[in-house]
C-alpha cells in the first residue's frame, strides 16, 4: 500500500488530535491521554496526574504555535500513523524521560534530529506504515539540512505494539542506522544525513 507523508503544520492540527482522540490508541486505552506530550513533559511534574485534557492543549499549543514537528502517514484521506521527531533542541527533558544519559554530539543540538514514538493506527499495523514514516521522515530532514538522526529501539523486542513504539531496531538497520551504545534498555542508534 501506497501512504502519503505529510509534516506536521498548524494546518494538519486538527487532523494529529483527530487521530489522538480516535484510533491512534483504540487498543490500547491505558496510553490514550498521551497525545505524544510525554518527552516534552519536564520530570519534575508528574506525568501520571496529567490527563487527556492537559495533554491534549499542551500539543495543540504547541502545533498553532509550529513548535511541534513530526510526520502523518495517509492512505487516501484517512490518518493511519504518526511519528514524532524533534529537533534536540526541542525536547529538553527528553533523555531523562527516555531514561538515558544524553549523548555525546559533535554539532549543534538543533542538527540532530530525535526519533522518539511511532503510533501506528491499529487496523495498518504490519502493513509499512512505520517503514514509510521513516523512510519520508529522513528524506525530509536530510532537505532540511539536518546532520544527525537519533533513535531509541527497545531492546528485546515483545510481540505488543507497546513494545515497538521507539520503532524495531530492525527498522532503523534497514534504514541505515547503526548502533552508537547500548543503555539501559534501550540501543541508541545513529544515522549521518550530511553524507
Amino acid at each position: 500500500m501506497e501512504y502519503r507523508i505529510a509534516a506536521l503544520t498548524p494546518k494538519l492540527g486538527d487532523a494529529y488530535l483527530a487521530f489522538f482522540d480516535g484510533p491512534a490508541f483504540a487498543d490500547n486505552p491505558d496510553w490514550s491521554s498521551c497525545y505524544c506530550h510525554y518527552y516534552f513533559c519536564p520530570p519534575v511534574l508528574d506525568w501520571k496526574a496529567l490527563g487527556a485534557q492537559e495533554n491534549r492543549q499542551a500539543m495543540a499549543a504547541r502545533i498553532a504555535v509550529d513548535e511541534l514537528e513530526g510526520y502523518l502517514a495517509y492512505a487516501d484521506e484517512r490518518v493511519v500513523g504518526w511519528l514524532n521527531v524533534q529537533p534536540r533542541h526541542r525536547v529538553p527533558h527528553a533523555f531523562a524521560r527516555l531514561p538515558i544519559e544524553p549523548t555525546s554530539i559533535q554539532v549543534a543540538n538543533s542538527d540532530v534530529a530525535m526519533i522518539l514514538c511511532f503510533v501506528v493506527h491499529p487496523e495498518y499495523r504490519h502493513r509499512g506504515v512505520a517503514r514509510a514514516l521513516l523512510q519520508g521522515a529522513l528524506a525530509a530532514l536530510r532537505a532540511r539540512g539536518f546532520r544527525l538522526a537519533e533513535a531509541y529501539p527497545f531492546k528485546g523486542g515483545g510481540s505488543e505494539a507497546t513494545d515497538h513504539y521507539h520503532g524495531p531496531r530492525a527498522l532503523f538497520e534497514e534504514a541505515g542506522f547503526s548502533v552508537w551504545r547500548e543503555d539501559g534498555t534501550l540501543t541508541v542508534m545513529r544515522k549521518a544525513l550530511d553524507v
